[in-house]
C-alpha cells in the first residue's frame, strides 16, 4: 500500500488530493511527496457573489518559516520517495520558488505530478534548479499555459521556430500526460524527446498541443508506442494541426495503441442572439452555460475547416494493435463511414489489430450536419455493416467500448 507523506506552506493543514496520480496502469507509488499549495493559492470571485469583497479577503496566510527545511528534512528521511505531486503549482510569490526546488533536490522520484487546479498556468520550469535530476518516467501537468514559445509563419508553414519547454536533463522520460492545454502548453525538452513511449492529450487546445509535440521532437516516430488525443476543444484546429496529427500517424514506425475521442468545437450563443442576417456573437461569458447544462440555449457551430475525425482509416498505421476511436453522429461522419468500410475489407489494413473500439455517441456540434431520423438510420446501417466486416477478419478482433472520456487522462501501461 502506497504510502503519502503531506506537506502545506502554512499553518494550515494539506487537503487531500482531489485525483488519482496519472501513473501508467494505475499504479500505485511506494512513496508520494504531496506538496498542497492551495492555501497560499490566489483566491478568484465570481462576478454574481453579491456583496462588497470582505477586508483581507485576498490576503494569503503567512509561509511557515520551517517549511523548507521540512521539505529536506522529509527526502534526507524518507529515502524511498517515487512520486512528487505538487497541487496549486502556479507561478508567482505563492507558487513553487526556486528555493522550493531546490529543497527537493536529493530524492529520486520516478513519477512528477503538476496541477494547478483552477488556476491558469502550471511552474514547472523551476525543475532546472532540481540537482540532480531526477529519474522521471512519467509527467502529468494539468493547466493551460506553459513555457512554449513560438513565432507563426502561417497556416501552410507552421511555426517558424519554437522553444523547447522542458530542460534537456527531461527528455528520456517515457510518458506524458498534457490535460486542458492551450498552445504554449507542449512537450519539447531541449535536443528533443529521446524514449518518449506514451503520449496523452486531452481538452482545450489538443491538437495544436500534439502537433507541436510532434513536429519537434522527431524520433516520436520511432519511440511512441501509445497516444491519446480528445475533450472538448476551445478553439478550431488549425489546418497545420490536423495536418501534422495525420503525418505522424502516416509515418509512425512503433505505434501499437492509438485512442482518439474526436469532435468539433462547441460554439455558445443565446437563441435570441441567433440572427441570419447578424453574424456577431455573444461576448458575454457570464451567459455561457456550463458542460451543456441548458444545451436549448446553445447555437451549434459551422464548420470553415475539415474536421479532426475525418480521414483517418486512411492515416492509421499497419502497426496498431488496438484501436479506440470515438466521433460525432453527423452527415459528416456518415460518409466519411464509406472509408472505414472499403478499408476494412482489405487485409492489408491494420493487420495486427486485436482490439476495436468505434462509437459514434459524440454530440453533433455542426447545425449543418445534422443527422434527420432517415441518415440515422443510414448511419445506423453502415456502423452495423463495418462491425460485421471486422467480425470476419483473421485473426479475430475482440470489439470492445471505449473508454468513458473522464478515463482518458489516466495513461494505460505501455
Amino acid at each position: 500500500m502506497s504510502r503519502i507523506l503531506s506537506l502545506s506552506p502554512t499553518a494550515i493543514l494539506p487537503k487531500p488530493y482531489p485525483y488519482r496520480l496519472h501513473i501508467p496502469g494505475h499504479r500505485v507509488p511506494k512513496h508520494e511527496l504531496y506538496l498542497d499549495l492551495s492555501s497560499v493559492a490566489p483566491k478568484g470571485r465570481s462576478s454574481r457573489t453579491p456583496g462588497p469583497i470582505p477586508d483581507g479577503y485576498y490576503d494569503l496566510p503567512p509561509t511557515r518559516a520551517d517549511w523548507l527545511p521540512s521539505i529536506r528534512e522529509a527526502i534526507a528521511n524518507n529515502k524511498d520517495i517515487d512520486a512528487i505531486n505538487i497541487y496549486c503549482c502556479t507561478p508567482g510569490e505563492w507558487g513553487p520558488e526556486e528555493d522550493t526546488w531546490k529543497a527537493l533536490s536529493g530524492c529520486q522520484p520516478t513519477h512528477l505530478e503538476l496541477n494547478a487546479s483552477v488556476l491558469e498556468e502550471c511552474e514547472y520550469e523551476g525543475l532546472q534548479h532540481v540537482e540532480p535530476a531526477w529519474p522521471l518516467k512519467s509527467v502529468y501537468v494539468q493547466c493551460c499555459g506553459g513555457y512554449g514559445e513560438y513565432e507563426w509563419g502561417g497556416d501552410s508553414v507552421g511555426p517558424k521556430w519554437a522553444k523547447p519547454s522542458f530542460p534537456a536533463c527531461y527528455a528520456g522520460v517515457e510518458t506524458v500526460v498534457l490535460h486542458y492545454g492551450l498552445d504554449q502548453l507542449y512537450f519539447y525538452p531541449e535536443g528533443g524527446a529521446r524514449n518518449l513511449r506514451s503520449l496523452t492529450i486531452l481538452e482545450n487546445e489538443y491538437l495544436t498541443t500534439f502537433a507541436f509535440t510532434v513536429r519537434y521532437n522527431p524520433r516520436v516516430l520511432q519511440t511512441l508506442r501509445s497516444v491519446t488525443l480528445g475533450g472538448r476543444p476551445v478553439a478550431e484546429p488549425r489546418d497545420w494541426d490536423i495536418e501534422q496529427m495525420k503525418d505522424f500517424f502516416r509515418n509512425s514506425k512503433a505505434l501499437e495503441r492509438v485512442e482518439l475521442a474526436l469532435n468539433d468545437q462547441e460554439t455558445w450563443m443565446p437563441d435570441s442572439e441567433i440572427d441570419d442576417d447578424d453574424d456577431e456573437e455573444d461576448d458575454d461569458d457570464d451567459d455561457r452555460p456550463a458542460d451543456n447544462e441548458h444545451p436549448e440555449d446553445c447555437a451549434q457551430a459551422t464548420c470553415s475547416a475539415p474536421p479532426p475525425y475525418l480521414g483517418l482509416s486512411d492515416v492509421l498505421p499497419s502497426s496498431l494493435t488496438s484501436v479506440s476511436f470515438r466521433g460525432p453522429a453527423n452527415e459528416l461522419m456518415l460518409k466519411d463511414l464509406d472509408s472505414w468500410i472499403r478499408n476494412a475489407k482489405r487485409a492489408d489494413w491494420l493487420p495486427n489489430m486485436h482490439t476495436l473500439a468505434f462509437q459514434l455517441d459524440s454530440p453533433n456540434h455542426l447545425v449543418t450536419a445534422a443527422l434527420d431520423a432517415a441518415a440515422q438510420r443510414e448511419l445506423d446501417a453502415k456502423i452495423k455493416e463495418f462491425f460485421d466486416i471486422i467480425s470476419k477478419r483473421a485473426p479475430a478482433v475482440r470489439v470492445v467500448e471505449p473508454r468513458p472520456v473522464k478515463e482518458l487522462e489516466y495513461p494505460l501501461e505501455i
